[in-house]
């Protein structure tokens, strides 16, 4: 269950819980419940896999662990990370690919994003 791996990473417990999200506050990425069973998830950042609540949170987690520029102590962040990973069925390495791609996508869509127009620099006619 969620608790024993919480207890190894207490700082990473930032997740928000909804009937049908879990948020991180630590990442853009979220799990979405798929479907009214209340065990049919996805990741954001792994929309092609079905799966359970807590797999979703542990993959979750995962990105939390990858996202945090100075963990405390590197060397335990990544061989929590790799034990994630491998039960998601992922090697480390495809992790932080995929995760890198969907930062890349954000990055596509808010550069190309047109900003609204600030308010003092009205045109009149």
């Amino acid at each position: 269950m969620l608790q024993p791996l919480f207890e190894e990473v207490p700082d990473l417990m930032a997740l928000e819980f909804t009937p049908w999200t879990v948020r991180s506050d630590k990442t853009p990425e979220m799990a979405v419940r798929t479907t009214p069973s209340t065990d049919s998830w996805i990741l954001t950042w792994l929309p092609d896999r079905l799966l359970t609540q807590e797999a979703a949170c542990r993959g979750l987690v995962l990105d939390e662990i990858l996202s945090d520029p100075s963990p405390d102590d590197p060397d335990q962040a990544l061989a929590v990370a790799e034990l994630l990973a491998g039960e998601l069925d992922l090697t480390l390495r495809e992790v932080v690919v995929l995760l890198w791609v969907r930062s890349a996508q954000r990055d596509l869509r808010t550069e190309f994003t047109p900003a609204p127009p600030h308010p003092a620099a009205q045109v009149h006619s």
